[in-house]
């Protein structure tokens, strides 16, 4: 299998003035267009067929989120991310635990999966982009805007990308 690499940045606006079937791209509860869900799944080596039957959605499904003519659910964009990840762990291996980077409390760490579990790579995986460290809703550019705009994450996207992002 190819290697696969970050598709593009995560960051941009959340919502675009489109509306279903006009062709435009449109963001789903993430923040992945469908141009990048295609750059995504090609960095993944699969066709749309194949990452259909891999993520168990329909043909016509990832054709409309390619198109822009759905929204790519936010479930759906993190399965994509945890995919790119973990096909690429040895570069992000290095990276400290996100309780740690963040400099967590006790009191976080013990309230957060990620600690509990010990997947501080993973920490965006399992909170849904909400850690116990972010300060507010997820908006992207803003500090402490949620895990897509985190200095964890995007280290590692940076890393997986062989620093171009």
């Amino acid at each position: 299998m190819p290697r696969a690499k970050k598709a593009s940045s995560p960051s941009g606006a959340v919502d675009a003035a489109a509306d279903e079937g006009s062709g435009k791209e449109l963001r789903g509860g993430g923040r992945m267009t469908g141009s990048e869900f295609a750059r995504l799944r090609a960095s993944l080596g699969k066709s749309q067929r194949e990452l259909a039957e891999l993520l168990g959605l329909s043909l016509k499904a990832v054709e409309s989120y390619e198109q822009g003519w759905r929204k790519v659910p936010a479930h759906v964009e993190r399965v994509l991310y945890f995919l790119l990840f973990k096909l690429n762990e040895d570069e992000i291996q290095a990276e400290e635990p996100c309780w740690k980077s963040q400099a967590c409390s006790d009191e976080k760490r013990e309230n957060c999966v990620a600690y509990v579990a010990r997947e501080g790579s993973y920490c965006w995986f399992f909170t849904g982009r909400l850690c116990a460290a972010a300060t507010g809703p997820s908006k992207p550019g803003e500090p402490g805007g949620g895990c897509y705009t985190c200095a964890v994450f995007t280290r590692m996207l940076a890393r997986i990308d062989g620093g171009k992002s």
